[in-house]
């Protein structure tokens, strides 16, 4: 069983939705297909290559939600604004416009696979929440048009 690292999750409800994970090593965006409507089965996922650049500004900001994480308890947090400290905002916010509405998978460019997310051991801190996450991907077929996931 071959197993992927989690590099990001962006969006999270009951399990990771939307950030960047690898596929054989490779960073990707994935995107659950039923949250964002691509798909009727929520256990498919899809994947498309995301650019250096895009990455970059991504990873950036997810720098700065961990050190967020880390900050929790202290006094620096208290005058922290979910989901930067205070020295990290004006760069958060920057680093928003900049990423704007592109963590999201190419229409042109994606394809379908089944997740299975692999937690780590419960960490002792916090802002070390996501180490160690791995996705194990297996692709599945996708449907030939939309009038195959109607039910006949």
């Amino acid at each position: 069983m071959k197993l992927d690292r989690l590099l990001t999750v962006d969006a999270y409800y009951d399990g990771a939705l939307l950030g960047i994970a690898e596929f054989d090593g490779v960073p990707h965006i994935y995107q659950n297909g039923y949250i964002y409507a691509l798909d009727d089965d929520a256990s498919v996922y899809f994947l498309s290559p995301i650019g250096p650049e895009l990455l970059a500004l991504v990873m950036e900001d997810w720098a700065i939600w961990r050190r967020y994480l880390a900050a929790s308890g202290t006094p620096e947090a208290a005058a922290a604004q979910h989901p930067a400290l205070a020295c990290d905002r004006e760069r958060h916010d920057a680093l928003e416009l900049a990423i704007g509405d592109r963590l999201t998978t190419d229409p042109d460019n994606r394809k379908r696979f089944k997740a299975d997310f692999w937690p780590p051991a419960a960490p002792a801190d916090p802002a070390d929440l996501w180490d160690g996450q791995r996705v194990q991907w297996t692709p599945c077929e996708a449907p030939d048009a939309l009038e195959d996931l109607a039910p006949r």
